[in-house]
């Protein structure tokens, strides 16, 4: 089995991009399956075994890029990246807690009115996603899974807020706080996806 050079498994890398695979993640996994059949060529022509390690796996490559959509679409992030994610819960206690705070002792202002921070936060990381999405070749299914999570919440949150809004003071309270929990983490996953992929690609060299 040959091993191939970092200069090679780039190579290989920018065709996948080339040939349409712009979700990192996807083209990881397709891209350690192509090293593995690459290293276990017998030729030397490094070229010509990767013309035909792809014209080989055409189908296979044609199959994989047009799953991409209902790979994102069916990934179960409301569980992983959500209920069960210490992050979430912490960043949803912090919350919590700070309104609890600024309802205590200022009383001046009424809770009611953070009703909207929830919808302004995601304002900035929906623009992000828009340019993010056209342009980046690091993009992951796992980062867009969570922004169509995030929108599904944030619409029933949206369709709650007049009921909450009436809401005593501590149901309130944790109703906004778990919308502002679920807007940040738009700003958190994405990079923490980032940097999982990240670390994946690198694994392939050594």
């Amino acid at each position: 089995m040959k091993k191939l050079t970092n200069q090679q498994i780039e190579q290989v890398n920018q065709r996948l991009i080339t040939y349409g695979f712009g979700f990192i993640d996807i083209r990881i996994e397709v891209l350690d399956h192509l090293l593995c059949l690459l290293e276990e060529k017998e030729s030397n022509d490094f070229e010509a075994n990767l013309n035909a390690v792809f014209t080989e796996q055409n189908d296979y490559l044609k199959t994989i890029k047009k799953s991409t959509l209902s790979k994102i679409l069916n990934k179960k992030t409301l569980l992983s990246d959500f209920i069960i994610n210490p992050i979430f819960w912490i960043i949803w206690v912090s919350s919590f807690l700070f309104l609890f705070f600024i309802n205590s002792y200022i009383t001046a202002f009424p809770i009611s009115n953070l009703t909207v921070v929830p919808l302004q936060l995601v304002s900035i990381p929906i623009t992000f996603y828009l340019i993010y999405f056209i342009i980046s070749k690091r993009k992951s299914t796992d980062s867009f899974s969570n922004f169509f999570t995030v929108s599904y919440l944030l619409y029933g949150y949206l369709l709650l807020v007049s009921y909450f809004k009436e809401s005593s003071g501590l149901t309130l309270i944790g109703f906004i706080s778990f919308g502002i929990a679920t807007s940040l983490m738009l700003y958190y996953l994405p990079v923490y996806f980032k940097i999982k992929n990240d670390k994946k690609y690198q694994n392939l060299f050594q």
